[in-house]
């Protein structure tokens, strides 16, 4: 007799199927990841021997003991780079990462193929020439991009192709700064919010995998060792006794994340208004930044500027300097991209706060000598709680900065520092950050990662534009007839040029007796204060004002004319907005 053995019939669920394959397209990305990072450090460290090695001999002019050939390289730089960007590819003016968080928050995930290339170029050349940015906003597009082009490959539903994405730009980070957590708590807390397990394990797969990648070819490609992108040669430490030190400083750094990110956006501002040729005004913001190299050649406010931050590490800074440096470098990255240049703002930030958190540390030293046993942890606790505030993203920071230095016994008063600063300028910007508050001028409004529903839908999309209006000189009896026909709470009041003039409600109504309707107007008892919005305004600034004002409906008047209406919102279709909003994929989160 013959046993007969069950046949075991095994089939993976569908959701483990896309596990595996948004694990393996992260793996993919990764590499690819890695590769890119490789590559823009090529590209970057040849240009920049172009400029600085082979162009500068040629143009050195001395005057005084200084250089004034220095000034005359990133001006060059930004003659190539503002037609460029200008007649190619826009998205690659600035920092990068804001577009990065609009095609994640609005577009599915969308990125042009083109961008990858031409953002390795602009940005080599504004870095390569002496501008004054980072590595991390260019290698974060260029990444997304590359995490695009494999969602739209494999053809992968809106949310799973801004994973995507995510994994792209942390797979970049990662591979260009060595530092693979860091790399994944970029991509998930500044592009996104609340990200779950599932989610995150691509994320972390592309960063691990692009650092092993990039720790292969950088010696190979650059012939460079691999380690922590600062050695610190002096030891750093930290005694509790110092806590209420770092809360200071945390305090300080949130009140400079605040100048930071004010400072640089009013740069971009006065050039948005110069009204000369756009792809020339890059060539005028290099001109200061030029000037600004022409004095400081050797500290680091050209390009990335980590010389400087080692020489900061190292005390080789007087502490005048050290305060002169960090502004001068607020100015200097403030005309290199605010005027049109490409580059990131991480580097900077670093910088920024390298300086600041150095000077600090050494006040604290003369100031608590028995307490303060070296200042370098101030630099490196700076260096952290700057960029805490100004991007509103704490955790990556406070892993990214040991990575950065192997040293994690950092953790805890960096952790201190930039959780301060962090709650210090959410006070003041109310949870804007340095990346956000690009795409809230374009009506994109993002709070530390994650868009509000609401934010995403604006009021000329769901006001009703057929709105029923009275006249001020209409008697006050007609408005029975209004509420028993129209059934609304509320009418906006017209005069006789058809302007905007008040608001009259079934609240106003009640309050006439019935023999004083019959001798007044509309005019007389309608409401001249009024509560309006703009059509192109998001309908979250709607329901704001709504409940601010305790009223059922606001009126959305003319962007130039507030005395124009062009419909009304309710209550009710605030509710079909976030109906709208919620229906679409390419707004829902992961």
């Amino acid at each position: 007799m013959k046993l007969r053995v069950p046949a075991i019939n095994f089939k993976l669920p569908s959701y483990t199927k896309k596990w595996l394959l948004l694990d393996g397209l992260g793996i993919v990305i990764g590499i690819i990841g890695g590769l890119g990072a490789v590559f823009f450090r090529f590209i970057l460290k040849y240009i920049k021997i172009l400029f600085f090695d082979i162009l500068l001999p040629l143009i050195t002019i001395n005057v005084g003991g200084f250089n004034i050939g220095y000034m005359f390289l990133p001006i060059i730089g930004a003659l190539i780079v503002g037609p460029v960007v200008m007649f190619f590819a826009p998205e690659t003016k600035g920092h990068g990462v804001p577009e990065v968080m609009e095609s994640v928050a609005l577009k599915g995930g969308e990125i042009r193929k083109r961008v990858a290339f031409l953002k390795v170029a602009v940005s080599s050349i504004t870095i390569g020439s002496g501008g004054s940015a980072g590595r991390e906003g260019p290698i974060a597009q260029i990444g997304a991009t590359l995490g695009s082009f494999f969602g739209g490959l494999f053809k992968l539903d809106p949310q799973h192709k801004k994973l995507m994405v995510v994994c792209g730009l942390s797979a970049g980070i990662a591979g260009t700064f060595n530092a693979p957590l860091g790399g994944a708590l970029f991509g998930m807390e500044v592009l996104l919010r609340g990200i779950g397990l599932f989610n995150a394990m691509p994320v972390i797969l592309s960063s691990v995998v692009s650092v092993g990648v990039a720790s292969v070819l950088i010696p190979i490609a650059l012939g460079e060792e691999v380690g922590p992108a600062f050695i610190i040669d002096v030891a750093t430490s930290w005694n509790p006794a110092e806590l209420p030190l770092y809360i200071i400083l945390g305090v300080v750094f949130g009140l400079l994340s605040i100048l930071w990110v004010k400072g640089f956006y009013l740069i971009e501002d006065v050039f948005d208004k110069l009204k000369i040729y756009p792809h020339l005004k890059p060539a005028i913001g290099a001109f200061f930044t030029g000037l600004a190299i022409v004095f400081f050649p050797t500290y680091g406010i050209a390009g990335v500027g980590y010389e400087g931050i080692e020489l900061a590490l190292v005390g080789e800074i007087t502490l005048g300097l050290l305060i002169a440096l960090g502004f001068l470098k607020i100015l200097a990255t403030g005309f290199s991209i605010g005027s049109g240049g490409s580059g990131g703002i991480f580097a900077p930030s670093l910088y920024i706060g390298a300086m600041f958190g150095t000077a600090i540390g050494m006040i604290f030293k003369i100031v608590f000598p028995g307490t303060v046993s070296n200042w370098t942890t101030y630099s490196l606790a700076g260096m952290g709680a700057l960029f805490a505030g100004a991007a509103q993203a704490p955790i990556n920071v406070i892993i990214m900065i040991p990575e950065m230095t192997n040293d994690y016994l950092l953790i805890p008063p960096i952790a201190i520092a930039s959780f301060i600063s962090f709650f210090i300028n959410w006070i003041f910007m109310k949870g804007t950050s340095i990346y956000t508050i690009k795409l809230e001028r374009r009506g994109v409004k993002i709070r530390m990662g994650t868009p509000f529903i609401l934010e995403l839908v604006k009021n000329e999309e769901i006001m009703t534009k057929d709105v029923v209006t009275l006249q001020e000189k209409f008697p006050v009896s007609i408005l029975e007839l209004y509420f028993e026909e129209h059934q609304h709470h509320g009418y906006p009041v017209l005069n006789e040029e058809k302007k905007l003039v008040g608001i009259v409600t079934l609240g106003d109504l009640q309050k006439i007796d019935e023999d004083e309707r019959k001798n007044k107007i509309i005019g007389d008892i309608c409401s001249r204060e009024l509560v309006t919005v703009k059509a192109e305004e998001t309908v979250s600034e709607a329901l704001k004002k709504m409940n601010e004002f305790d009223i059922g409906r606001v009126i959305v008047v003319d962007s130039e004319d507030p005395n124009k209406i062009k419909g009304i919102v309710t209550r009710t279709d605030i509710i079909n907005a976030y109906r709208i909003a919620s229906q679409n994929p390419a707004l829902s989160t992961l």
